[in-house]
């Protein structure tokens, strides 16, 4: 999050899901790591979808992992990415400035 910020991206964090669709309609990019307490991001992506679908959002969703086997398979379990090399505060930062571009053209594509 901070080295997000420190790249004037604009950051919301939570730790619980609950109350966390009300972002939503703000995000472009929602990144969601796999292992919580109580539930899986799996688990939580489905949630989010739901919510958004109702309320006209449609942001990207990525999960975030060192689980190599996880990453491989983001697609199976309905993310949109993967950010990878989790620990490494570099990495994610080029890697989110990739994800935005394409929730850009995701945007105009939509627009027609």
């Amino acid at each position: 999050r901070v080295r997000l910020q420190r790249e004037s991206y604009e950051v919301a964090t939570t730790s619980q899901p609950v109350g966390a669709a009300r972002h939503l309609l703000l995000c472009d990019l929602v990144i969601l790591d796999f292992h919580m307490p109580g539930m899986n991001g799996g688990e939580v992506l489905r949630s989010l979808k739901m919510l958004g679908a109702s309320s006209g959002a449609c942001p990207l969703y990525f999960l975030y992992t060192s689980d190599k086997s996880l990453s491989r398979g983001y697609r199976e379990l309905g993310f949109d990415g993967t950010l990878i090399n989790k620990g490494d505060d570099e990495s994610p930062v080029q890697q989110v400035a990739v994800a935005l571009r394409l929730a850009k053209l995701r945007k105009k594509a939509a627009k027609g």
